[in-house]
């Protein structure tokens, strides 16, 4: 019981037994006790009040709360005493201190009871008064100087305190100096005029609480309304401070889990082997003086869960690394927000695993088991509000990725841009291979002046048929490759259903799958033509197989020609080789031009790629908008302003890191910065605009060797981002214009004021913050957010566990080799004692202060 902390535990506060008058119990007189629990556990009532009419037994309540301890149920003794005032009397349940008005064997009620009822006959009867007004029962009780509190019975019924109370009773009731302090609870109050009067008449509203008034063991636990107690142990102050902090302490019911949260983490080896430590699915807070280890608990909960550090990242790491030792292991049980229990469990230096109840490993990253969690190590709370930019990451919790098609678009750009700067190159080609034919054409003239071209015209014909030839084939390999390339990957269209089948929808995958059985057919006969390709190919290699072997077969007759050719001056062997030359030359240039007229394309390639580009990073940064916009509706302290790659002065700084050695001044670096978006825009006016635009600001000896610079890192460049620029208002006023402690104020008052995370961690806060931020702000939103995100603390500041009523205390203790961890809850007087020793420097340091600020006030 309570091992993650306070519970909410069904308590009911008006409770009737066999000793009172008016219930009714026909069972065996020696099984009543034990029905009598079986009924508070069937209603699922954890804390009882016995309130009988007028009357204590002390021998019942002791044999009831024996029996129900068995069945962790913890009963008070009470009575439901019959004040005088009013026609009929007001009943009022009182509730004492069992430690207090029982011990040593005293019987301190009924000392109370005789005396309330000594001039009186039957008191049993419920509508026996007492001699006692409210003002003698204030001032009766007090004189013990034990423990008590009271609430009134049915207040709205008779014998109830608003039914009984009329004109200014009520008032002058309430003026008693005991009253406020003693009066803490309404049961079964269904008015709301009756509240106000309370309110109106006594200046505060008590907890309105439930009690089934039973007469019978199957009355116990019936009514059309419950209370729930938030507690953190069975014990009278325990539920005497829930009825006093009702408002965060009582319920109609047992709020529902509707965030993840962390339930324990386990260790195997290191410094905290084989301990178990517990969370609260609310505000969990580590104590301990410095060096103890708190930091060491919330750096390794970072390290399972793979959140990154943001400051002193070697120092977190050395610390993770000393913590788990050789071997060491931890291992967390998370719950979602459905209710389903995860187990993330990581080996220091191994990868993350994280299996379901039934042991799957789910090879999934555990953070996308929570909405949202935000992680602070000391001094990241300063840190983070200085940037902006990661602040904004950190306050949307990774919930905007990054755009899906952005890497194909900058692929697609690279490729472009290399296909442009090899057609850059065609022009001089161009240029080489027209000089080439022209001095072939020239030299090849020679042997037409001197005839000799006409005796060998057979033997060139058949070298550029040969030559000719084997440029086709050369176009038909690169088609067939093409093909097959494509083919290869896509040869298969049915296995895009594999594995997947419809609840709901059979027919209709029916007829896909016959659609895709069509498609696979003609995927066949597309198998099919490139086979047939294949093979006329080969046909066409033994075409020019055969050409070959018939221009072998002349080589007789072409050398008998080169005899009778008498000129000593010409090179006849070179003629024949010449003319095959030209013929290459002419499908070489063929093949440029055909290359240059692609340029339009290319270019209009790469436009596109830049547009769809800056689709893919508008569309995040619409995403962006939408976030900011939804966080500036939901609070006012903080502003968000988000401008579209509006970080002008991260660009310049980026293009004068690259563009180094250029000689480019600062002011034509804004210059640039000003006329171009970011990279691809300028990369854009460079590879298509002949860098016009850039031409327009830098002088050509810089423009050469920016030009050299970006044809030698255009890849990267491109791969870069201007940034959005992210301006954060914080009461109107720049963030990074405040105090490093105002803007650590305004940061975790924010986080703590959004729903949109499950988990908040921070070490050591008060680093950051100071103690009039943290208890007129950072409690209030803590307490108000806690049942919906779970808090983990490190801290030296005692206004966090106690002010934010801590449901889950954990001590930690450096001793040795081993740090120990003593799990408590702000219930626990073993935890007060704690918290006053390590936190406020011991009990005597504290009354101290207590009697100075006193005095002071």
């Amino acid at each position: 019981m309570f091992e993650n902390g306070l519970q909410y535990v069904r308590s009911d506060f008006h409770l009737h037994t066999n000793k009172d008058k008016e219930f009714t119990y026909t069972g065996e007189q020696n099984s009543f006790v034990n029905d009598y629990v079986s009924a508070l556990k069937e209603a699922n009532i954890s804390v009882g009040v016995i309130t009988n009419h007028n009357k204590f037994d002390i021998d019942e309540y002791k044999a009831i709360r024996k029996a129900a301890k068995k069945q962790d149920i913890f009963i008070l003794p009470g009575v439901e005493l019959t004040i005088k005032e009013g026609a009929n009397g007001i009943h009022t349940l009182i509730a004492f201190n069992p430690d207090e008005w029982l011990e040593g064997g005293n019987n301190h009620i009924q000392t109370f009871l005789t005396a309330a009822f000594a001039t009186v006959r039957n008191p049993e009867n419920r509508n026996t008064k007492s001699v006692y007004d409210l003002k003698n029962v204030f001032e009766k009780l007090d004189a013990y100087g034990r423990d008590y509190f009271i609430i009134f019975a049915h207040v709205d019924q008779n014998s109830g305190l608003f039914s009984e109370c009329k004109g200014g009773l009520l008032e002058s009731l309430a003026g008693f100096a005991s009253f406020r302090k003693r009066v803490l609870g309404l049961q079964k109050s269904r008015t709301r005029d009756n509240l106000a009067k309370f309110e109106r008449c006594c200046g505060y509203l008590p907890a309105l609480v439930e009690g089934s008034d039973p007469k019978t063991i199957t009355d116990i636990g019936k009514g059309d309304k419950c209370t729930y107690l938030k507690v953190g142990e069975y014990s009278y102050s325990a539920i005497k401070f829930a009825l006093q902090d009702y408002r965060d302490r009582v319920s109609e019911n047992i709020p529902d889990n509707k965030h993840g949260f962390i339930e324990s983490i386990s260790f195997q080896g290191g410094k905290f082997d084989g301990q178990t430590i517990m969370f609260s699915r609310e505000l969990n807070t580590l104590i301990g003086i410095r060096g103890s280890g708190k930091s060491s608990v919330l750096e390794v909960v970072r390290y399972v869960l793979d959140l990154p550090a943001q400051m002193d990242k070697e120092y977190k790491e050395s610390l993770v690394k000393n913590v788990f030792g050789s071997g060491g292991k931890a291992t967390l049980s998370v719950i979602d927000k459905h209710g389903k229990r995860y187990f993330v469990s990581r080996i220091f230096g191994e990868r993350i695993n994280v299996l379901d109840e039934n042991g799957n490993d789910l090879n999934i990253n555990p953070i996308s088991l929570f909405d949202g969690v935000q992680y602070f190590g000391q001094k990241d709370l300063s840190s983070s509000a200085d940037h902006e930019n990661g602040l904004l990451e950190k306050l949307i919790s990774g919930r905007i990725g990054k755009p899906s098609n952005l890497d194909s678009c900058v692929n697609e750009l690279v490729r472009t841009v290399e296909q442009l700067l090899d057609v850059s190159k065609i022009p001089q080609q161009m240029t080489e291979v027209t000089t080439l034919q022209t001095e072939l054409e020239h030299k090849l003239s020679i042997f037409e002046e001197k005839g000799v071209a006409e005796k060998l015209k057979k033997q060139s014909g058949y070298a550029t048929d040969t030559t000719k030839l084997d440029a086709v084939k050369n176009r038909i390999d690169a088609i067939l490759r093409d093909i097959r390339n494509a083919f290869s990957k896509n040869a298969v269209a049915s296995n895009a259903l594999d594995g997947y089948c419809s609840d709901f929808n059979k027919d209709i995958l029916d007829d896909v799958f016959v659609v895709l059985s069509l498609i696979d057919a003609q995927l066949t006969q597309i198998g099919s033509c490139i086979a047939e390709i294949e093979k006329q190919y080969s046909c066409m290699k033994d075409i020019i197989s055969h050409l070959k072997e018939r221009t072998n077969s002349l080589a007789d007759e072409f050398a008998e020609i080169k005899r009778e050719i008498k000129d000593e001056t010409l090179d006849v062997d070179s003629f024949v080789r010449m003319t095959a030359e030209l013929q290459k030359t002419k499908e070489k240039l063929k093949q440029l031009s055909e290359e240059a007229s692609s340029k339009s394309k290319i270019e209009a390639s790469f436009t596109k790629a830049i547009r769809e580009r800056n689709d893919a990073l508008l569309t995040t940064y619409n995403d962006y908008k939408a976030e900011t916009d939804r966080i500036n509706q939901n609070q006012t302290e903080l502003r968000i302003e988000i401008t579209f790659k509006g970080d002008r002065e991260g660009f310049k700084s980026q293009l004068k890191n690259d563009f180094k050695g250029t000689g480019i001044s600062d002011a034509k670096y804004q210059a640039i910065s000003d006329a171009f978006t970011d990279y691809a825009a300028i990369i854009e006016d460079w590879i298509i605009c002949d860098g016009n635009k850039l031409k327009s600001i830098v002088t050509s000896g810089e423009y050469v060797k920016l030009e050299d610079k970006l044809r030698s890192q255009y890849e990267e460049l491109l791969s870069r981002q201007v940034e959005n620029k992210v301006d954060i208002y914080y009461h109107s006023k720049l963030l990074r214009q405040h105090s490093i402690g105002q803007r650590a104020s305004a940061l975790i008052l924010f986080i703590l004021t959004q729903d949109d995370n499950d988990i908040i961690f921070i070490d050591q806060p008060e680093d950051d913050l100071d103690n009039k931020v943290i208890y007129d702000e950072v409690i209030t939103a803590i307490t108000q957010k806690k049942p919906y995100m779970q808090f983990i603390f490190a801290t030296h500041n005692a206004n966090i566990p106690v002010l934010g009523d801590s449901e889950r205390v954990l001590v930690v203790e450096f001793q040795g080799t081993k740090i120990d961890v003593a799990q408590g809850n702000i219930d626990l007087d073993s935890t007060h004692k704690q918290i006053v020793d390590i936190m406020e420097g011991g009990k005597e340091a504290f009354n101290k202060r207590q009697l100075i600020y006193t005095s002071w006030s």
